[in-house]
Parts: C-alpha cells; structure tokens; sequence
C-alpha cells in the first residue's frame, strides 16, 4: 500500500470496464447485498446483529472477483460504488447491525480491493507485455527465416563445436545436398577457435561446381534455442577479385612501361644528344685555343663553352632522374641518399634536408627499390614545391617484417581530403605504387601545420620459403656494411 497513491486508485476507479457485461453483473450483486443488508437491519426478520451484518462481509466476492478479472479498475470501481451504496445505511438508525462494524468491514473491503486489484494489474500487464514480446520474438523470427531463405549469399550456422545446425538453399546450391553433414573445419576450412568472440571476417577458397571460387566471410557469434551458435555468411568475390587482380596486373604493367620509357630516354639522352653536346663542347673549347682568335671572339667562346658543359649536366642529371645508376648499383639507402643530397643542392636557398637509415639494412629486389624511391622523390618533390619548409626529413627502416618510407616536413601542410587535381595525381600514383608492392601509403597533414609521408611495405626474411614470391623480398645479405648514412 506504500506504492499506491489515492489518486491513482481513484483514476483506475473513474475508468471501469463498462463494455464489459460481467462488470455489471458483479455490480447488481453488489446493489443485492446492499439491499439485503437493509432488509436484514431495518425489518424484525432476524435477531442477530452478526446475521444483519453478512451482507456485508458478503461484499468480498463481488470485489475479489473484480479484481481477479478485471484488474485494479474493475476491483477499484466495485468498491467504489459498494462504499458509495453503503453510506446512507451508515447514516440512519440500525435495530440490529452495528455502524461500527459495517464502517470497518467496508475498510477492509476497501483495502483488499486495492492489494488484490493492483497485483493483478500488475501481472496482467507483465502477462500482455511477455505476449507482446513473444509475439515480436516470433514476428522477428520469422522475419529473419524468410531472409534466411531468400537471400542469395550462403549462409551457415554452426554449434559451438564447429557441427552445422542450419543452411540455407543457397549454401546447399554451394556445399550440396550433405551441407548439413559437415562440419566448420569440412567445409571451410576454419576451426571454432577462429571465429569465437568477437564478429570477424575473412576469405576462403572453395569449389563451386568443380571450378574454384574465391568467398569473404563474416562471421558473428548468436544466441539461439540450443545456446551460443556461429553464424557465417559467404559472400562469392571471385569476380571482384579476379577483376582487382586484372587492375593491378594492368597498373603494374603500367608502371613497368612507364619505366621502361625512361630508362630508354636516359639512355638514349647520354648515348646520343649528351654525348653530342660534349663533343661540341671540346670543339668550341679547342677553337677558343686557336691562334688568330680575337679576345671578344675568344669570350664568346668560352661563354658558349660554358653553356654547352651546363646544359650537359642539366641533361645528365635527368637522365640519372629518369634512370637513377645509383639505385641498381648501390641499393636503395645510397640512392636516397644521393636524391637528397642533389635536391639539397639544385634548389636555391633550399631548406635543411636531413637523410637516416634505421635497422639493419639490406638490398631489396628492384621492382621494390624503385618503387620505394619514386614515392620519396615524389614526397620530396611534393614538399619543396609546395610545402616552404625549413626542413625534410627522409626515414628508411628496417625491421623483421616491414620496410617504413617516411618524409617529413615541417611546411605549411594540406588538406588531403581537398588536395587539388594536380596533386591528387600524385598522391595517387604513391597509393598505387605502395599497393603494388603490397603495402599502404599514409598521410599525415593538416592545412598549416606539418606533413609527413609513409609508406609502409611487408619484408619477407631471407630463409623464409615464400622469399622471392613478394614484392619486396629481400635479394640476399646487404653489400653495404659500415656507418648508417647522414646527410
């Protein structure tokens, strides 16, 4: 009764089941108590002052009744119009019941009405909400059945012990018609242990009518009638990835064509037209020694001679842009090195150009090696261009599994995210060549503040059977031994 406010038992009162004809039956009784109350009290049919008070002892039935049927409002409502009949009885002269004893009576009545009518209410409504949500457990579940069945992609549930308890018709279409024979490890390949915990994803090959497929599954732990269960959902890639495959075979040749390219106007740019230029160069520097040459004559000679011998270097170094020697017959670290230090040198007033080399340093097959170099130079290019930094920074590590790339600036940064069309073709071309090489390419700016460029690319160990199948397999021990390079 704590937990009961008058006036809530007086809304549920003022609300009765008024379509409901049993309430009126339970009211007729009551107005027959009534009556036979004051039958009994005011006439000499009875001498007994406990006989004239039954009527209203009697009023417990209807009021129970009420509240076991309808609830606190049905017992509440009873009660009500049971006090309210009573009272003009209570008021007028007795010549056998007792006031008293009627007033406490009705009390009792009163308060059982509310105990009895607010439990049943109570339960009435635990009992329509757990119907209500069976009836959306059973809605939702059959929901999830007819999407079980219609969807397209495979779908498998397993027991905790890896045994399949359900298949869909699409990953009978798949496994065939003894899917529900087989077990996690039988048909994919995967034990419990790797799904257990938390949802995962990952990819299987399997055979699909003979030709083998390739398949993403997601996988997510559920509760059902029989417990905890493995739900995983196949996905067929085969295409997709067959056609990834085909981009990146397209992109790798791509590139590979591109390089060809340069290397073949590197060396014809030395084989014919610097070699040109040079020999011209000793012509005019051979006439500049000849007698009769008048001092003017001489002075222009000398200038041409040193235009000639400047536009050679200009064209030897593009050549050694478009094909670094360095970086076949020295490595990577060395190649690094010497584009920072000829950067360092070409740009007027250019900033502090710093160069390290971390861990242990070994040669990489070549595809890697000019890979990693063309992201350096175009990061550094990137940043001496754009950036007006006071200071980049070129990092090459090693550890036991992966090569790091990173170039640093401390310039006036960017929004990757709205990097102009020019720069994004950049930007682009890294990403590709990291992904080529199996890797990823990071970075790291904001507009004003730093940036900083990273490529990182998976190492396979010398030793390691799958060594010589990745794109950056190391070629054998490292020929450069000694000091790490500085700048």
């Amino acid at each position: 009764m704590a937990n009961v406010r008058v006036s809530d038992v007086f809304r549920q009162a003022l609300r009765p089941p008024i379509a409901d004809p049993a309430f009126w039956v339970v009211q007729a009784s009551v107005v027959a108590l009534t009556l036979a109350h004051l039958v009994l009290d005011h006439s000499g049919l009875v001498n007994s002052s406990a006989l004239a008070s039954l009527p209203v002892a009697a009023l417990f039935i209807p009021v129970a009744y009420a509240a076991l049927r309808f609830g606190l409002h049905g017992s509440a409502a009873t009660a009500l119009w049971a006090t309210i009949l009573w009272v003009p009885d209570l008021s007028v002269a007795h010549h056998h019941g007792d006031p008293g004893t009627d007033l406490v009576s009705l009390l009792l009545i009163d308060t059982v009405a509310v105990i009895v009518g607010q439990r049943i209410e109570r339960e009435n409504l635990a009992r329509t909400a757990a119907m209500e949500a069976s009836s959306r457990r059973r809605a939702t579940e059959a929901r999830y059945r007819q999407l079980f069945a219609a969807t397209r992609a495979p779908i498998l549930l397993f027991d905790m012990s890896g045994k399949v308890l359900d298949a869909n018709p699409a990953a009978w279409s798949v496994f065939g018609s003894s899917v529900l024979e087989g077990t996690m490890g039988e048909l994919l390949g995967l034990s419990p242990a790797t799904l257990a915990g938390a949802a995962s994803s990952g990819r299987v090959d399997l055979e699909v009518e003979g030709q083998p497929s390739e398949f993403r599954y997601l996988s997510s732990v559920s509760t059902g009638e029989g417990g905890a269960q493995f739900q995983v959902l196949l996905q067929d890639v085969t295409v997709e990835r067959r056609a990834w495959r085909d981009v990146q075979a397209y992109a790798a040749a791509l590139l590979g064509a591109q390089e060809e390219e340069r290397s073949r106007l590197a060396r014809e740019l030395h084989d014919d037209p610097l070699q040109s230029l040079v020999h011209v160069a000793r012509r005019l520097e051979l006439l500049g020694m000849q007698a009769g040459i008048t001092p003017d004559e001489a002075t222009r000679l000398e200038e041409a001679h040193v235009e000639l011998l400047d536009t050679s270097r200009r064209l030897r170094d593009i050549a050694q842009g478009l094909r670094p020697p360095a970086l076949e017959r020295l490595g990577l670290a060395a190649a690094l090195q010497g584009l920072v230090a000829d950067e360092e040198e070409d740009v007027p007033g250019s900033p502090r150009l710093d160069f390290a080399v971390h861990g242990i340093e070994r040669r990489l097959v070549p595809e890697c090696e000019l890979g990693l170099y063309r992201i350096a130079q175009e990061a550094l290019h990137n940043a001496l261009e754009h950036a007006a930094p006071t200071r980049v920074q070129v990092v090459l590590s090693f550890d036991e599994s992966l090569v790091h790339l990173t170039v640093t600036n401390d310039g006036t940064g960017f929004d990757p995210e709205v990097t102009p069309d020019a720069d994004q073709l950049g930007v682009r071309g890294m990403r590709e060549r990291a992904g080529l090489l199996g890797g990823t390419l990071a970075i790291d700016s904001s507009a004003g503040g730093h940036t900083r460029v990273t490529a990182t690319v998976p190492l396979r160990m010398a030793g390691d059977p799958a060594a010589g199948t990745e794109p950056c397999a190391p070629v054998g021990p490292s020929d450069l031994v000694g000091p790490t390079p500085q700048a």
